[in-house]
């Protein structure tokens, strides 16, 4: 797949990623909060730039690998976007979790605040977790 493809696949999902998430959460926190919208539009921003991202890495990848060469580099952020995927669906659980079971401030703070945070983060510690495992010759390691 040509790279520009890949650019507008990946711009394609993060818009739609970025309505699906801010009318989902926005209609979500409707009944319990008047101004919805501003939990909303910060969740739906940061689903829309972590689906941007791991569409166009595991895009990349599957072409390096559908080739037979796929770069350490290309594994490493393989790994990375997957981190960074299960981390938005982890800390946006837990934010509504804590929103509804708990203290609803705290559980608005993790979304609003949390996100923007840790999803970098995540990133970063998978890249830096799949670079630890990397063989000296071989690349990464699948097993």
């Amino acid at each position: 797949m040509d790279t520009h493809v890949r650019i507008v696949v990946a711009l394609v999902f993060g818009v739609v990623t970025f309505a699906v998430t801010t009318v989902v959460v926005t209609a979500g926190f409707e009944p319990g909060i008047e101004f919805s919208l501003l939990i909303g539009l910060p969740v739906g921003v940061s689903g829309s730039l972590t689906a941007l991202f791991a569409s166009y890495v595991l895009l990349w990848h599957r072409d390096q690998a559908a080739a037979g060469t796929v770069s350490g580099r290309a594994a490493r952020l393989q790994l990375a976007a997957l981190a960074a995927v299960a981390d938005f669906f982890v800390v946006t659980a837990a934010g509504v979790a804590l929103y509804t079971l708990a203290d609803g401030s705290m559980g608005i703070g993790l979304l609003v605040a949390g996100l923007p945070v840790t999803l970098p983060l995540a990133a970063v510690v998978g890249y830096l977790a799949a670079g630890r495992r990397r063989r000296e010759q071989d690349g990464l390691r699948t097993q």
